[in-house]
């Protein structure tokens, strides 16, 4: 019986019944689909709708606490009052172009046919645009007195506001060694509280003749009207006095002030080794704020400056659309100021 067992002990690299076949290629894979327009247009209004329903989320709740403080809501309407007379004033003088237009084209096609001491007196449609800019300025015009009625209103009781400033101005004396920079300062504060309380006495005493609150016989009549209009320009000639000061004091924190903690500050900024970083951002933080709040108040008061001179007149100075854009200047930089803070 022959062996059974191989002859040999090498295994062989492949077994010879074995057929070698190809691999069979892999399928590619299944692209995605494609979004179709509709879908990319929905997507991107889906996208757009949320950020404006957050922007304007965000606006409403900065706008509430804006409008949540007396001063707030003085600033806003003080700089939307100024910039709707502005563009009063614009529209007005644009509307009288247009009429004056329209009146010498019907004069000049009437010279022809009139004779000599005939009147022509017609009645023609105005054009759509003319119309939309007359009615325009009516309603600027109207919503510029209200706001400036309610904003004079609100004001009758800040004489009590003058009050709490000159106590606490009085009940903090300068110290015994307070230097020429702090007394100058001094000086300056009991004069802006001077020339406010003045507006504001003379203010409410015009305004309340103006709504026949004050009947005696110095303010009824002819007199009384007198009376009430030079009221209004005393008021405006202590408000400018009062822009005055403001402006001085301005100049005296921003060339003496410094000049004097110049050497505290540099002494605090040597020794930032045992100073904590916590504290020197603090102090930067409040620097800035300073410089910040130094910036509005000349801008503000600069922008003022010309309105109070304007109003101290008789005839007075200036245009409505000087008083308009010293005005949006004015009370914008306020706003500014504020807006930020409601962040």
């Amino acid at each position: 019986m022959e062996d059974s067992h191989p002859t040999t002990t090498t295994i062989p690299s492949s077994s010879p019944n074995t057929t070698n076949q190809s691999p069979s290629p892999d399928k590619p894979p299944t692209p995605p689909s494609q979004p179709t327009l509709v879908q990319k247009l929905r997507v991107i209004l889906l996208r757009y709708l949320t950020k404006t329903a957050r922007t304007t989320d965000r606006t409403l709740i900065r706008l509430s606490k804006l409008l949540s403080t007396p001063s707030g809501t003085d600033v806003l309407l003080c700089t939307t009052s100024y910039t709707l007379t502005l563009l009063h004033a614009l529209l007005s003088r644009l509307l009288e172009k247009r009429l004056k237009t329209i009146a010498t084209d019907i004069a000049s096609k009437a010279d022809g046919i009139l004779l000599p001491g005939e009147t022509l007196i017609a009645s023609l449609p105005a054009p759509t645009s003319t119309k939309l800019i007359a009615q325009i300025v009516g309603s600027t015009k109207a919503v510029v007195e209200l706001i400036s009625d309610f904003r004079i209103f609100v004001r009758l009781w800040g004489v009590l506001g003058l009050y709490a400033w000159a106590r606490g101005t009085y009940l903090i004396p300068l110290p015994a060694d307070a230097g020429r920079t702090e007394k100058v300062l001094r000086v300056l504060a009991w004069s802006a509280i001077v020339a406010c309380v003045g507006f504001q006495v003379l203010e409410n005493g015009a305004y309340l003749s103006s709504k026949g609150a004050l009947t005696s016989l110095s303010w009824t009549g002819d007199v009384g009207k007198a009376r009430e209009n030079a009221w209004w320009v005393w008021s405006s000639r202590f408000w400018a006095a009062y822009v005055g000061v403001e402006l001085v004091r301005l100049g005296v924190e921003r060339y003496c002030v410094p000049m004097e903690e110049k050497g505290i500050l540099g002494r605090a900024d040597g020794d930032g080794e045992k100073e904590d970083k916590i504290r020197v951002e603090e102090r930067r933080r409040k620097e800035g704020l300073r410089k910040r709040r130094w910036w509005r108040d000349f801008v503000s008061n600069l922008a003022y400056a010309p309105m109070t001179v304007h109003w101290s007149m008789e005839r007075g100075l200036l245009s409505d659309w000087g008083v308009g854009a010293c005005g949006i200047v004015a009370g914008g930089s306020l706003l500014v100021d504020a807006w930020r803070e409601t962040a």
